[in-house]
C-alpha cells in the first residue's frame, strides 16, 4: 500500500481525481439515466444465467424471514408512528368523498357473498356455535316469558269484552290469592319447566330455520338488497360508527397482540413453510423468470431509479458529499503496490 507522502502528486492520484470526475460527470442529467440503464441491463443479462438456488438458500431466507418478522425488536417510535398514520387517515377528507360502492362494486361484492354462501361448512358451524351459545338461550327463554305474559295480557282484554267473563277471572284470581304459597311456587315451577322444555325446542328451530335461510335465495335477495340501501353512503359515514379514540385503542389491543403472536411457535412454522414452498416453485427459475411473475419490469426499474436518484444525489452534493463517497470507494484501490507498479 502506498503511503500518503508517495501517493500525493504521483500520476496514481491523478488517476483517482480523473476516475472521480468522471463517475460524477455520469450522476447528471440525460447521463444518469443512460448509466442507470446501462447498469440495469448488466444486471437482468446476468440474472437471465442464474437460477434462484444458485444465489441463495431457503434456510438462508428463512432465517432472514424469522429475524425480521418474530425476533426483531420494534423500537417504541414505531407504533407511536404507525398509531399517528392511522389517526390521520381515519381523519382524512377522502372518507367523505368515496362511498361504499367505490371501494367494493357491485359484482365484487356478489361474489364474495356467492363465496361465502357456498362454504357450507363454516356456516353451518357458525350458526350452531351461535344458537348453541347461552345468550342465545336466554333471549330465547326471555321471549317465552314475554309470550306468555303477552298471550295472558291479552286474553284479559278479550274476557273484559265478554259478557260474564270479568267475573269468571275475579273469581279465578280469589281463588289463587287463597291458595297455600306451595300452590303458587308449583305453578312458577310448571312455568319455568314449560319454558327449559320450550327453550331448547325454540333453539333446535332457530338453528334449522337459519340453516333453511341461509339456503334459500330468499336470503341472497335480502342481503343484495340491504346492500343496495346503503352502498352509496360515505366511507366516513361508516367510520363514524368508531370514534377517534376507539380507532387508537384497537390499534393499542392490536399491536399487543401482534407481539404476544409473534412470539408463538405457529408463527415462525408458518413463515418458514410459506419460504419453503415458495423455494419449491422457484428454486430452479432464473432470476430474470421470478421479476417476471412478480410483475417486476426492466421500465419499472429505470423509472423507479430515477424517481429517486436525483433527489438524493443532488442532496449529496450540496452537502459536499458525493465526491467524497465516490473517492472513498475508489482510493483503496489506486493507492494499492498492484497500481503503483503499474504507473511506476
Amino acid at each position: 500500500m502506498t503511503d500518503t507522502h508517495d501517493f500525493a502528486g504521483s500520476k496514481a492520484e491523478a488517476l483517482l481525481e480523473a476516475h472521480v470526475a468522471w463517475v460524477l460527470s455520469r450522476m447528471e442529467g440525460d447521463a444518469l439515466k443512460a448509466a442507470l440503464e446501462q447498469q440495469i441491463d448488466w444486471v437482468l443479462d446476468d440474472a437471465a444465467q442464474l437460477q434462484l438456488g444458485d444465489v441463495i438458500s431457503t434456510a438462508s431466507v428463512q432465517q432472514t424471514a424469522v429475524d425480521y418478522a418474530a425476533d426483531m425488536k420494534v423500537g417504541g417510535a414505531i407504533p407511536a408512528l404507525v398509531g399517528d398514520i392511522a389517526i390521520a387517515l381515519y381523519e382524512h377528507p377522502i372518507q367523505e368523498e368515496t362511498t361504499l360502492e367505490e371501494l367494493l362494486p357491485d359484482r365484487e361484492f356478489e361474489e364474495l357473498l356467492d363465496k361465502l354462501l357456498e362454504m357450507q361448512a363454516l356456516r353451518e358451524e357458525v350458526i350452531h356455535q351461535s344458537v348453541s351459545n347461552p345468550v342465545f338461550a336466554n333471549l330465547v327463554a326471555q321471549l317465552l316469558y314475554s309470550g306468555l305474559r303477552g298471550y295472558f295480557a291479552h286474553s284479559k282484554r278479550l274476557a273484559a269484552r265478554v259478557p260474564g267473563a270479568r267475573m269468571a277471572m275475579k273469581f279465578g284470581r280469589a281463588v289463587v290469592d287463597r291458595a297455600p304459597p306451595r300452590i303458587g311456587d308449583a305453578l312458577e315451577r310448571g312455568i319455568r319447566r314449560y319454558v327449559e322444555r320450550n327453550t331448547e325446542a325454540g333453539m333446535q328451530a332457530s338453528e334449522a330455520y337459519l340453516h333453511d335461510a341461509f339456503e334459500s335465495d330468499e336470503s341472497r335477495q335480502a342481503i343484495l338488497d340491504f346492500w343496495d340501501d346503503n352502498k352509496h353512503r360515505s366511507v366516513a359515514s361508516v367510520r363514524d360508527f368508531a370514534g377517534q379514540l376507539d380507532v387508537e385503542e384497537l390499534f393499542v389491543i392490536g399491536y399487543e397482540y401482534w407481539q404476544r403472536l409473534r412470539r408463538m411457535p405457529i408463527y415462525r412454522e408458518l413463515i418458514e413453510t410459506g419460504v419453503e414452498v415458495f423455494f419449491e416453485n422457484y428454486r430452479d427459475a432464473t432470476l430474470t423468470d421470478l421479476l417476471d411473475d412478480i410483475g417486476v419490469t426492466r421500465d419499472m426499474m429505470v423509472r423507479d431509479g430515477m424517481r429517486f436518484l436525483p433527489q438524493a444525489i443532488e442532496a449529496l452534493r450540496a452537502k459536499g458529499l458525493l465526491a467524497p463517497a465516490i473517492r472513498r470507494q475508489l482510493e483503496d484501490f489506486y493507492r494499492s503496490d498492484a497500481v503503483a507498479a503499474i504507473v511506476r
